[in-house]
Order: structure tokens, then sequence, then C-alpha cells
């Protein structure tokens, strides 16, 4: 059975109101449930007062960005489908789960396990990626449905859009959900280690390449929407001048055109 959008989110938040309803309060951290009550409301009101403003500045900015590389839409998914074989395939295929519709019940279910513990910051955390999976998924949902994009296994041109379609391709919703679900962790506990998580999201969004569901341009533009609502949220949360220093800086090339990010605690 496949759920719709309306239908995760509604279960993810009974979920979360269940577990903070249902766990003793001696199980808590000391702050107890009103923190993740308060981020609920106070960050929804925030994201709206920092983004929405500016949100056609942001547009034609990931216009800018984005319309050259898809020139090269193409290309770049017939290289992915190439290389999409042996245990390089076997990655693809376990690292497409993290975007999966499943993830949005599976960091539900890390969020609701942590409230019995009383560790603080790993409950912050798992709520953070929580909040940020369902806020981002929001955000490029409704992106997918403004922009009406055709897939690559519905068209071969990569420039067909026709708004309110019914056509899903941008952005990918996959990238953004793995990208949101697991930035908060590496942000919370930066080492070596969590930073392969990042590989992670990474192959998600190679992975929605391989398989002929998304556009080069899909897979960024989602990956972006969801790195960049788990780092606020998470900003937010762990207070000013935590969660790292970002920079993004545009990488040109005769044939090619990318993106630099970094990230330095």
């Amino acid at each position: 059975m496949r759920l719709l959008p309306g239908s995760r989110l509604s279960i993810s938040l009974a979920l979360t109101a269940l577990a903070l309803w249902c766990v003793p309060a001696q199980a808590q951290s000391p702050e107890g449930r009103a923190r993740f009550l308060h981020w609920i409301v106070g960050d929804a009101s925030a994201l709206a007062r920092d983004v929405v403003p500016r949100a056609p500045l942001l547009l034609l900015s990931g216009a800018a960005v984005l319309y050259p590389i898809s020139f090269s839409d193409a290309s770049v998914s017939e290289e992915m489908q190439e290389a999409y074989h042996g245990a390089f395939g076997d990655f693809l295929d376990v690292a497409n789960e993290f975007g999966s519709p499943r993830m949005t019940l599976y960091v539900s279910g890390v969020f609701a396990a942590s409230l019995f513990t009383k560790n603080s910051r790993f409950q912050d955390a798992a709520f953070t990626s929580l909040q940020s999976v369902l806020y981002a998924g929001t955000i490029s949902y409704g992106l997918k449905v403004a922009f009406g994009r055709e897939r690559p296994f519905e068209s071969d041109e990569a420039h067909d859009f026709e708004p309110f379609s019914g056509h899903s391709s941008f952005p990918s919703g996959h990238a953004t959900a793995a990208f949101a679900a697991l930035t908060p962790w590496v942000l919370y506990y930066p080492h070596p280690l969590t930073y392969g998580l990042f590989a992670i999201s990474t192959g998600t969004a190679m992975a929605r390449l391989a398989l002929r569901k998304h556009w080069t341009t899909d897979v960024l533009a989602g990956s972006a929407i969801g790195f960049a609502t788990a780092y606020y949220l998470t900003r937010r949360h762990l207070g000013p001048g935590a969660g790292g220093r970002l920079s993004i800086t545009p990488v040109a090339a005769p044939d090619a055109f990318a993106l630099s990010v970094r990230l330095s605690f």
C-alpha cells in the first residue's frame, strides 16, 4: 500500500503525539515534553518568517544555478545507469531506502524510542531529524506540484515542465528525505564516523538517477532542500554558533558545473 504525502504526515504526527503522551515523564530529560511542542510551533513560524519573504530570491538563485546544469541532465543520467551494477549497484539499492516514503515512519520510530532514554541530546537529534523530514518534505511536495516536471522514464526531454499536471520529478523527494533525516545526526554528533552518513544520502540521490526516477537537477534541488532545512532547524535547536559553519561555492569547468559544499566545525 502506498501512502500519500498527507497521509504520511498525519501518521507521523499521530505517532509523535502518542509518544509524547505515553512515555513516562521520568524517562525523559529534565526539560520534558515542553521543548518539542515549543519547537513544533516556533520553528514553523520562524521558517515562514525567514523563508517566505525570501522565496522569490531563493527560486531565482536556484534557477540560476540549476539551469546550466540541466543541459547535462540526460548525459549524467545515462552514465549513472551504466554504473548501476555490482557492489556499487548494491550500495545504491540500500541507499535508496533512506529516501523512501517509509523513512518518515522510521525516523518517527527512532524519536519515539529516544523518549525512553534520559539522553536529551539523543532525543533532540531524533526529533530534529523527524521535524526536518516533515518540513522539508512539505516544501519539496509543494514544488513538485507547482513545477510538474516529467521524469526520465516519462520523457527523454529534460526540460518538459507542465505546472500542476500531476508530474512530480522536480525536486527529488527521496533526496530531500535522506538529507533531511541524516544531516541532524552529523551536526549533533560531528565525527568522522557520522560524516559517512552524507555518503548514504548522496547514494540515495545517485540511486534516483540510476533508476531513471529523476534528473540530476531534481536530486540537487532535493538534496539542497533537505540539507538546508535540517541545517536551519539544528542551528535553532542547538543555539547560535552551533551546527558548524556552512559555505557553498559554485565551481565551473569547461564541461561541467558543480557546487562545492563545505561544513566546518
